[in-house]
């Protein structure tokens, strides 16, 4: 017997301790007929997917997550099925007489990578690798999409009746369900009656600071180095909304909301600087805006990134990253500025050893290390890059400009 089947073996028995041992053998009734099938496949539970060797083309399974979502994949599936990013509660197999076996996952320590399928306050992005269980992304095969909402209702957003159409999309209610917070992405499609239902872990928590489902999150955040001043007003209520110390509103303090009686509401206040904004819950539409002071930008945009309006110079993404094993130090100049950006993950972000150093005459000047293959820097730059050398190391290294390769010389030339 092999450690696999060591371990499958053993969580057959705790999964059915209390029900008797489970072969895959079926049991008579008086008359000699076949009364019930108990499943006894041949599988491993992996951190987010399970694997299966051993299909019997009487039984079918479903795979719980964590998080709420599950998978159902129908008689004699495939043989792998799950969720990238979502980690396995439980596994049932169920036989052809609703006999099943369950089995939980033992495993508190794992790690599922990058979710497929994710969400922002309204919208959710479904990637075709969300889908392990089939070699291509179903195009043809969909049956249906829906997503449910936080107040319990529900909108179909595709119903198969041609053209094909695959999952890799982005999805979000329309009509009356415009704004709604979304509570799962839930996908039928034809292939061995499959059903996938992704729900938003956080959904409570991506209502992010509103009272209910009705209300939208917007928030005005600095752009560029300056103060921005600034009043707008809603036809509807205005909350001031506190999402982390450098996204809130304070009213009381440099912020200020006025009920004008008429059924509008009017906000007035003070942010700048790039990272941080004022933030406010809002039931209407924003009848208009106006920078009333301050030298610098800003971008008024909803919370799930969605901007409305947006004042501040193009911003390009632009990353180093090491190809191999090694060291990179580099060198650039921008006509315009930059800043490096923290949080786009443990192996991209700019970290301490990263330097902008402004040159006083509308340049900066980055210096920056990195090193090992697929660890870099990104920064958000303004403005032409005028030069990128490398300074020492000896490792290979790609740049990537707003998602696309390019050569030091290339950067610098395509201005």
């Amino acid at each position: 017997m092999t450690d696999r089947q060591l371990r499958n073996t053993r969580r057959t028995f705790l999964a059915s301790s209390a029900v008797g041992a489970l072969a895959g053998i079926a049991t008579t009734g008086s008359a000699g007929e076949t009364v019930a099938t108990r499943p006894n496949p041949d599988f491993t539970i992996h951190c987010s997917t399970v694997t299966v060797d051993d299909w019997d083309t009487t039984y079918w399974a479903r795979v719980v997550f964590r998080d709420g979502s599950y998978v159902r994949v129908g008689q004699a599936g495939p043989d792998e099925f799950g969720a990238p990013g979502r980690v396995v509660d439980t596994v049932t197999f169920y036989g052809s007489n609703d006999e099943e076996l369950t089995v939980s996952n033992d495993s508190t320590d794992c790690d599922p990578e990058d979710r497929a399928v994710t969400f922002t306050d309204s919208r959710v992005t479904v990637r075709g690798s969300e889908f392990v269980d089939i070699e291509k992304p179903p195009d043809n095969v969909i049956s249906k999409l829906d997503l449910h909402f936080v107040d319990g209702t529900t909108q179909n957003v595709y119903q198969y009746d041609g053209p094909p159409k695959s999952v890799a999309d982005v999805y979000r209610g329309t009509g009356e369900h415009d704004g709604k917070v979304i509570e799962a992405f839930d996908v039928d499609y034809n292939l061995n009656d499959t059903r996938h239902y992704i729900r938003n872990p956080a959904a409570d928590k991506h209502l992010l600071g509103k009272e209910d489902c009705q209300d939208r999150c917007i928030e005005v955040m600095g752009a560029t180095e300056g103060a921005v001043d600034y009043e707008f007003t809603v036809d509807g209520p205005i909350r001031a909304v506190s999402l982390s110390d450098r996204r809130n509103a304070s009213p009381g303090g440099n912020d200020a909301i006025t009920d004008n009686g008429d059924g509008t509401w009017t906000a007035t206040g003070r942010t700048g600087n790039p990272g941080y904004g004022d933030t406010y819950a809002v039931e209407g539409q924003v009848q208009s805006f106006t920078q009333t002071g301050g030298s610098g930008d800003y971008v008024l945009r909803e919370c799930e990134w969605r901007i409305l309006e947006d004042t501040s110079p193009s911003t390009d993404l632009l990353a180093v990253v090491a190809t191999e094993s090694g060291d990179v130090d580099y060198e650039f100049i921008v006509d315009g500025t930059a800043r490096g950006i923290p949080n786009v993950g443990d192996r991209r972000s700019a970290a301490g050893n990263d330097q902008v150093t402004d040159n006083g005459d509308g340049t900066v000047t980055v210096d920056g290390f990195t090193g090992n293959e697929g660890y870099g820097d990104t920064y958000a730059v303004t403005g032409d890059v005028t030069d990128f050398q490398r300074t020492a190391g000896d490792a290979d290294f790609r740049i990537e400009y707003n998602g696309h390769e390019l050569t030091p010389t290339e950067l610098v030339n395509q201005q």
